[in-house]
């Protein structure tokens, strides 16, 4: 009887330590899977992490980079702004409009069908509002050159109280020899002497302009080009002031 009690409870604590084992396993399979699970997890957890920092950094780069070029459009909006307004304001100080632009247009006009600058520029400068001046006078002057050095080549205004004389570059034949009259496309030396010496010499190629003031009478000195070896010369006086 004592031997098949014996038998009996070893037979029960031995399920009892199996049932306790399987458990124990159970337990362990699923400690197992969830410290798989949570380390899975915490992986995914870091990977997101690192992610989402790529995210940002990339994110706050591109958002320096568009405030630079921001900051670029905004200097450069206002440079464009700066230029325009120069050009406004030059183009108001420069282009002509009202009465001027008339006269532009008009000198446009003359120069296009054929009208020789110097000329137009002459006439121009000849023009004024009526003064209180005597008749003109016209005379011819014969310029010096260098094969041209006798006879007279001066003239005389105002009851000669003002000479005007005269030189200029030998004028070339076609065999390229000088002439003894002087080049009317070559730049001239003229000279304006009043009484007492004091002198006057506008330079260049004609027509030449100058004006000199003797004795309270401002005399205005036109000089053109003539017939061969000439100058002709025009003068008005007119009170000065």
């Amino acid at each position: 009887m004592s031997l098949g009690r014996y038998d009996y409870e070893r037979r029960y604590r031995r399920r009892a330590l199996a049932g306790f084992a399987k458990v124990a396993f159970a337990l362990g399979v699923v400690l197992a899977v969830a410290l798989f699970a949570h380390r899975m997890g915490m992986e995914q957890v870091k990977s997101r992490d690192a992610i989402l920092r790529e995210e940002v950094t990339s994110l706050s780069a591109q958002k320096e980079q568009l405030q630079l070029v921001a900051t670029q459009m905004q200097h450069a909006a206002r440079v464009a702004e700066a230029r325009t307004a120069e050009m406004e304001q030059r183009l108001r100080n420069e282009v002509p409009t009202g009465e001027l632009a008339k006269l532009v247009q008009i000198v446009g006009e003359r120069l296009k069908a054929g009208v020789d600058p110097a000329r137009l520029a002459f006439v121009i400068r000849a023009t004024e509002n009526p003064r209180d001046c005597q008749q003109p006078e016209n005379k011819r002057l014969v310029l010096a050159t260098p094969l041209l050095k006798t006879g007279n080549k001066s003239l005389g205004f105002a009851n000669n109280a003002i000479t005007v004389t005269g030189e200029g570059q030998s004028s070339r034949n076609a065999q390229g020899q000088p002439e003894s009259w002087y080049d009317p496309g070559q730049p001239v030396k003229i000279r304006i002497t009043a009484l007492g010496g004091k002198e006057t010499v506008v330079s260049g190629v004609l027509p030449l302009h100058q004006s000199v003031v003797v004795e309270r009478n401002e005399y205005r000195f036109n000089f053109t080009a003539g017939p061969r070896s000439f100058v002709d010369v025009t003068a008005d006086r007119c009170p000065f002031p």
